[in-house]
Protein backbone atom coordinates (compact mmCIF):
# COMPACT_ATOMS: atom_id res chain seq x y z
CA UNK A 1 0.00 0.00 0.00
CA UNK A 2 1.24 3.49 -0.79
CA UNK A 3 -0.62 6.70 -0.08
CA UNK A 4 1.52 9.69 -1.09
CA UNK A 5 4.39 7.45 -0.15
CA UNK A 6 7.98 7.88 0.97
CA UNK A 7 10.84 5.81 2.40
CA UNK A 8 13.14 7.17 5.05
CA UNK A 9 16.88 6.64 5.02
CA UNK A 10 19.32 6.59 7.92
CA UNK A 11 18.63 9.05 10.71
CA UNK A 12 19.17 9.08 14.42
CA UNK A 13 15.97 7.88 16.00
CA UNK A 14 14.13 7.68 19.26
CA UNK A 15 12.10 4.74 20.47
CA UNK A 16 8.54 5.79 21.13
CA UNK A 17 7.47 3.37 23.80
CA UNK A 18 9.58 0.90 25.75
CA UNK A 19 6.87 -0.86 27.69
CA UNK A 20 5.62 -4.24 26.50
CA UNK A 21 1.97 -3.24 26.53
CA UNK A 22 2.06 -1.17 23.37
CA UNK A 23 3.92 -1.48 20.09
CA UNK A 24 7.40 0.02 20.00
CA UNK A 25 7.58 2.77 17.40
CA UNK A 26 10.65 4.37 15.90
CA UNK A 27 9.96 8.10 16.06
CA UNK A 28 12.22 10.36 13.98
CA UNK A 29 12.31 14.15 14.46
CA UNK A 30 13.25 15.28 10.96
CA UNK A 31 11.87 18.73 11.78
CA UNK A 32 14.47 19.29 14.46
CA UNK A 33 17.29 17.91 12.34
CA UNK A 34 16.36 20.08 9.37
CA UNK A 35 16.23 23.30 11.37
CA UNK A 36 19.59 22.54 12.93
CA UNK A 37 21.08 22.27 9.42
CA UNK A 38 21.64 25.92 8.51
CA UNK A 39 24.25 25.64 5.77
CA UNK A 40 23.89 24.33 2.22
CA UNK A 41 26.51 21.68 2.96
CA UNK A 42 24.69 20.32 6.01
CA UNK A 43 21.35 20.27 4.19
CA UNK A 44 22.97 18.55 1.22
CA UNK A 45 24.38 15.91 3.57
CA UNK A 46 20.99 15.46 5.22
CA UNK A 47 19.30 14.94 1.85
CA UNK A 48 21.98 12.50 0.75
CA UNK A 49 21.43 10.43 3.88
CA UNK A 50 17.73 10.29 3.02
CA UNK A 51 17.61 10.06 -0.74
CA UNK A 52 14.41 7.99 -1.02
CA UNK A 53 12.55 10.31 1.35
CA UNK A 54 13.84 13.33 -0.53
CA UNK A 55 12.77 11.92 -3.86
CA UNK A 56 9.22 11.22 -2.74
CA UNK A 57 8.59 14.06 -0.29
CA UNK A 58 10.27 16.75 -2.39
CA UNK A 59 9.81 14.99 -5.74
CA UNK A 60 13.53 15.29 -6.38
CA UNK A 61 15.91 12.62 -7.69
CA UNK A 62 19.41 12.83 -6.25
CA UNK A 63 18.13 15.51 -3.91
CA UNK A 64 21.53 16.28 -2.44
CA UNK A 65 22.68 17.27 -5.90
CA UNK A 66 19.52 19.28 -6.60
CA UNK A 67 20.95 22.77 -6.15
CA UNK A 68 17.50 24.37 -6.42
CA UNK A 69 16.10 22.24 -3.57
CA UNK A 70 19.20 22.72 -1.41
CA UNK A 71 19.03 26.48 -1.93
CA UNK A 72 15.29 26.57 -1.19
CA UNK A 73 15.62 24.57 2.03
CA UNK A 74 18.62 26.67 3.10
CA UNK A 75 16.61 29.83 2.60
CA UNK A 76 13.66 28.42 4.50
CA UNK A 77 15.51 27.18 7.58
CA UNK A 78 17.25 30.56 7.81
CA UNK A 79 14.04 32.55 7.30
CA UNK A 80 13.04 34.34 10.50
CA UNK A 81 9.30 34.02 9.91
CA UNK A 82 9.55 30.29 9.24
CA UNK A 83 11.74 29.88 12.31
CA UNK A 84 9.01 31.61 14.29
CA UNK A 85 6.48 29.15 12.87
CA UNK A 86 8.77 26.26 13.75
CA UNK A 87 9.11 27.57 17.30
CA UNK A 88 5.31 27.70 17.59
CA UNK A 89 5.11 24.13 16.26
CA UNK A 90 7.66 22.92 18.81
CA UNK A 91 5.59 24.55 21.57
CA UNK A 92 2.33 23.16 20.21
CA UNK A 93 3.57 19.59 19.92
CA UNK A 94 6.13 19.55 22.75
CA UNK A 95 7.62 16.09 23.21
CA UNK A 96 4.73 14.69 21.15
CA UNK A 97 3.64 12.42 24.00
CA UNK A 98 -0.03 12.55 22.94
CA UNK A 99 0.80 11.70 19.35
CA UNK A 100 3.18 8.95 20.38
CA UNK A 101 0.74 7.36 22.82
CA UNK A 102 -2.17 7.45 20.37
CA UNK A 103 -0.09 5.88 17.63
CA UNK A 104 1.21 3.22 20.00
CA UNK A 105 -2.34 2.40 21.09
CA UNK A 106 -3.58 2.20 17.52
CA UNK A 107 -0.69 0.08 16.28
CA UNK A 108 -1.04 -2.29 19.23
CA UNK A 109 -4.74 -2.77 18.52
CA UNK A 110 -4.09 -3.30 14.81
CA UNK A 111 -1.47 -5.91 15.66
CA UNK A 112 -4.02 -7.80 17.78
CA UNK A 113 -6.44 -8.05 14.87
CA UNK A 114 -3.81 -8.46 12.14
CA UNK A 115 -0.76 -10.28 13.58
CA UNK A 116 1.31 -9.72 10.44
CA UNK A 117 1.08 -5.94 10.86
CA UNK A 118 4.41 -4.26 11.46
CA UNK A 119 4.38 -0.79 12.96
CA UNK A 120 5.83 1.71 10.47
CA UNK A 121 8.44 4.25 11.45
CA UNK A 122 7.10 7.74 12.09
CA UNK A 123 8.94 10.87 10.97
CA UNK A 124 7.98 14.50 11.54
CA UNK A 125 9.06 17.39 9.33
CA UNK A 126 8.52 21.14 8.92
CA UNK A 127 9.24 22.77 5.56
CA UNK A 128 6.80 25.67 5.30
CA UNK A 129 4.35 23.62 3.21
CA UNK A 130 7.00 22.62 0.67
CA UNK A 131 5.85 19.00 0.87
CA UNK A 132 2.52 17.22 1.57
CA UNK A 133 0.66 17.01 4.87
CA UNK A 134 0.85 13.23 5.38
CA UNK A 135 2.75 10.44 3.66
CA UNK A 136 1.73 6.93 4.66
CA UNK A 137 3.27 3.64 3.58
CA UNK A 138 3.56 0.21 5.15
CA UNK A 139 7.03 1.06 6.47
CA UNK A 140 6.97 4.82 7.05
CA UNK A 141 4.67 7.67 8.03
CA UNK A 142 5.80 11.26 7.48
CA UNK A 143 3.84 14.02 9.19
CA UNK A 144 4.14 17.58 7.92
CA UNK A 145 3.71 19.31 11.27
CA UNK A 146 3.35 22.74 9.68
CA UNK A 147 -0.04 21.69 8.32
CA UNK A 148 -1.32 20.75 11.77
CA UNK A 149 -0.01 23.65 13.85
CA UNK A 150 -3.52 24.91 14.57
CA UNK A 151 -5.40 28.20 14.18
CA UNK A 152 -3.01 30.23 16.36
CA UNK A 153 0.05 29.45 14.23
CA UNK A 154 1.78 32.24 12.31
CA UNK A 155 1.08 30.53 8.98
CA UNK A 156 -1.52 28.06 7.78
CA UNK A 157 -1.93 25.79 4.75
CA UNK A 158 -2.63 27.96 1.69
CA UNK A 159 -6.32 28.90 1.64
CA UNK A 160 -6.34 29.06 -2.15
CA UNK A 161 -5.64 25.32 -2.19
CA UNK A 162 -7.83 24.23 0.73
CA UNK A 163 -11.42 25.31 1.43
CA UNK A 164 -12.33 26.36 4.95
CA UNK A 165 -14.13 23.13 5.82
CA UNK A 166 -10.88 21.27 5.08
CA UNK A 167 -8.63 23.82 6.80
CA UNK A 168 -10.67 23.38 9.99
CA UNK A 169 -9.35 19.81 10.25
CA UNK A 170 -5.71 20.82 10.09
CA UNK A 171 -5.15 20.51 13.82
CA UNK A 172 -3.03 18.00 15.70
CA UNK A 173 -5.95 15.97 17.09
CA UNK A 174 -6.89 14.95 13.53
CA UNK A 175 -3.48 13.46 12.73
CA UNK A 176 -3.75 9.98 14.24
CA UNK A 177 -7.34 9.25 13.10
CA UNK A 178 -6.32 10.23 9.56
CA UNK A 179 -3.32 7.91 9.74
CA UNK A 180 -5.35 4.99 11.07
CA UNK A 181 -8.06 5.45 8.46
CA UNK A 182 -5.40 5.44 5.74
CA UNK A 183 -3.90 2.25 7.17
CA UNK A 184 -7.35 0.63 7.09
CA UNK A 185 -7.17 0.58 3.29
CA UNK A 186 -4.54 -2.16 3.51
CA UNK A 187 -7.07 -4.48 5.16
CA UNK A 188 -10.27 -3.25 3.51
CA UNK A 189 -11.26 -5.94 1.00
CA UNK A 190 -13.40 -4.75 -1.90
CA UNK A 191 -15.07 -6.31 -4.92
CA UNK A 192 -13.70 -4.28 -7.80
CA UNK A 193 -16.48 -5.55 -10.03
CA UNK A 194 -19.01 -3.80 -7.81
CA UNK A 195 -19.09 -0.17 -8.92
CA UNK A 196 -22.24 0.81 -7.02
CA UNK A 197 -22.50 3.72 -4.64
CA UNK A 198 -23.35 1.19 -1.91
CA UNK A 199 -19.99 -0.53 -2.37
CA UNK A 200 -18.19 2.78 -1.94
CA UNK A 201 -20.33 3.69 1.07
CA UNK A 202 -19.56 0.38 2.76
CA UNK A 203 -15.86 0.78 1.97
CA UNK A 204 -15.78 4.08 3.86
CA UNK A 205 -17.98 2.67 6.61
CA UNK A 206 -15.59 -0.22 7.19
CA UNK A 207 -12.68 2.21 7.34
CA UNK A 208 -14.42 4.34 9.97
CA UNK A 209 -15.42 1.32 12.06
CA UNK A 210 -11.81 0.13 11.86
CA UNK A 211 -10.55 3.53 12.99
CA UNK A 212 -12.90 3.64 15.98
CA UNK A 213 -11.95 0.08 16.94
CA UNK A 214 -8.26 0.95 16.94
CA UNK A 215 -8.84 4.28 18.70
CA UNK A 216 -11.90 3.56 20.88
CA UNK A 217 -11.66 6.82 22.85
CA UNK A 218 -11.41 9.09 19.81
CA UNK A 219 -14.33 11.40 19.07
CA UNK A 220 -16.47 10.54 16.04
CA UNK A 221 -15.96 14.08 14.73
CA UNK A 222 -12.22 13.44 14.43
CA UNK A 223 -12.81 10.24 12.50
CA UNK A 224 -15.03 11.65 9.75
CA UNK A 225 -14.15 15.35 9.95
CA UNK A 226 -17.63 16.68 10.65
CA UNK A 227 -18.11 19.23 13.41
CA UNK A 228 -19.98 18.15 16.54
CA UNK A 229 -22.95 20.22 15.38
CA UNK A 230 -22.95 18.56 11.97
CA UNK A 231 -22.80 15.12 13.55
CA UNK A 232 -25.72 15.84 15.86
CA UNK A 233 -27.87 17.39 13.15
CA UNK A 234 -27.11 14.62 10.67
CA UNK A 235 -27.81 11.89 13.22
CA UNK A 236 -31.15 13.46 14.12
CA UNK A 237 -32.08 13.88 10.44
CA UNK A 238 -30.85 10.54 9.16
CA UNK A 239 -34.37 9.41 8.28
CA UNK A 240 -34.53 12.35 5.86
CA UNK A 241 -31.08 11.55 4.48
CA UNK A 242 -31.96 7.89 4.07
CA UNK A 243 -35.26 8.79 2.45
CA UNK A 244 -33.37 10.84 -0.12
CA UNK A 245 -31.11 7.89 -0.95
CA UNK A 246 -34.06 5.53 -1.34
CA UNK A 247 -36.36 7.91 -3.22
CA UNK A 248 -33.60 8.69 -5.71
CA UNK A 249 -32.46 5.06 -6.00
CA UNK A 250 -28.90 5.98 -5.14
CA UNK A 251 -27.64 2.81 -3.47
CA UNK A 252 -27.07 0.95 -6.71
CA UNK A 253 -26.19 4.01 -8.77
CA UNK A 254 -23.02 3.51 -10.85
CA UNK A 255 -22.79 6.87 -12.61
CA UNK A 256 -19.48 8.39 -11.38
CA UNK A 257 -20.77 11.97 -11.60
CA UNK A 258 -23.77 11.17 -9.41
CA UNK A 259 -21.70 9.17 -6.93
CA UNK A 260 -19.25 12.05 -6.53
CA UNK A 261 -22.04 14.34 -5.33
CA UNK A 262 -22.56 12.14 -2.28
CA UNK A 263 -19.09 10.69 -1.68
CA UNK A 264 -16.69 13.55 -2.42
CA UNK A 265 -15.70 16.32 -0.03
CA UNK A 266 -18.02 19.32 -0.41
CA UNK A 267 -19.03 22.17 1.91
CA UNK A 268 -22.56 20.68 1.96
CA UNK A 269 -24.70 18.24 -0.02
CA UNK A 270 -26.87 20.61 -2.03
CA UNK A 271 -29.11 17.80 -3.29
CA UNK A 272 -30.35 17.25 0.28
CA UNK A 273 -29.93 20.71 1.80
CA UNK A 274 -27.39 23.24 3.05
CA UNK A 275 -27.49 21.73 6.53
CA UNK A 276 -26.39 18.37 5.16
CA UNK A 277 -22.58 18.07 5.20
CA UNK A 278 -20.58 16.92 2.21
CA UNK A 279 -19.50 13.31 1.72
CA UNK A 280 -22.80 12.28 3.29
CA UNK A 281 -22.59 8.91 1.55
CA UNK A 282 -19.53 8.10 3.64
CA UNK A 283 -21.42 8.90 6.82
CA UNK A 284 -24.38 6.73 5.79
CA UNK A 285 -21.92 3.95 5.00
CA UNK A 286 -20.57 4.28 8.54
CA UNK A 287 -24.09 3.93 9.91
CA UNK A 288 -24.67 0.79 7.81
CA UNK A 289 -21.42 -0.92 8.76
CA UNK A 290 -21.66 0.21 12.38
CA UNK A 291 -25.11 -1.28 12.70
CA UNK A 292 -23.98 -4.49 10.98
CA UNK A 293 -21.10 -4.83 13.43
CA UNK A 294 -23.37 -4.10 16.39
CA UNK A 295 -25.82 -6.76 15.19
CA UNK A 296 -23.04 -9.30 14.58
CA UNK A 297 -20.89 -8.95 17.68
CA UNK A 298 -19.10 -12.23 17.02
CA UNK A 299 -17.69 -10.88 13.77
CA UNK A 300 -14.18 -9.63 14.49
CA UNK A 301 -12.77 -6.49 12.95
CA UNK A 302 -10.45 -8.59 10.78
CA UNK A 303 -13.40 -10.66 9.55
CA UNK A 304 -15.38 -7.51 8.85
CA UNK A 305 -12.53 -5.94 6.90
CA UNK A 306 -12.02 -9.10 4.84
CA UNK A 307 -15.70 -9.22 3.85
CA UNK A 308 -15.88 -7.72 0.34
CA UNK A 309 -19.63 -8.29 -0.05
CA UNK A 310 -21.08 -4.80 0.46
CA UNK A 311 -24.62 -5.91 -0.33
CA UNK A 312 -24.49 -8.67 2.28
CA UNK A 313 -23.23 -6.24 4.92
CA UNK A 314 -25.99 -3.81 4.03
CA UNK A 315 -28.81 -6.37 4.00
CA UNK A 316 -27.69 -7.99 7.24
CA UNK A 317 -27.27 -4.63 8.94
CA UNK A 318 -31.01 -4.00 8.84
CA UNK A 319 -30.29 -0.29 8.47
CA UNK A 320 -33.21 1.75 7.17
CA UNK A 321 -32.42 5.21 8.40
CA UNK A 322 -33.20 4.50 12.03
CA UNK A 323 -31.29 6.07 14.92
Amino acid sequence: MQIRSAIVGLFCFFLLISCTKNENITFIRLDQQLFSSKSPASIRALLNRNQALSQLYFNANGAGNDTTLVRELTNRVNNSALNELNAQIQTEFGDMADLRNQLAEAFTNIKKEFPDFKAPKVATIVTGFLGPDLIITDSLIVIGLDYFAGPKAKYHPPSQEFPQYILRRYQKEYIVPAIVFAISDKFNATNHMDQTMLADMVYYGKGYVFTKAMLPEIADSLVIGYSDKQLTQTFNAQDVVWGHFIDNQLLYQTNPAIKQRYLNERPFTAEIGQACPGAIGRWVGWRIVGRYHDEHSRVSISELMHNADARQIFEQSGYKGQK
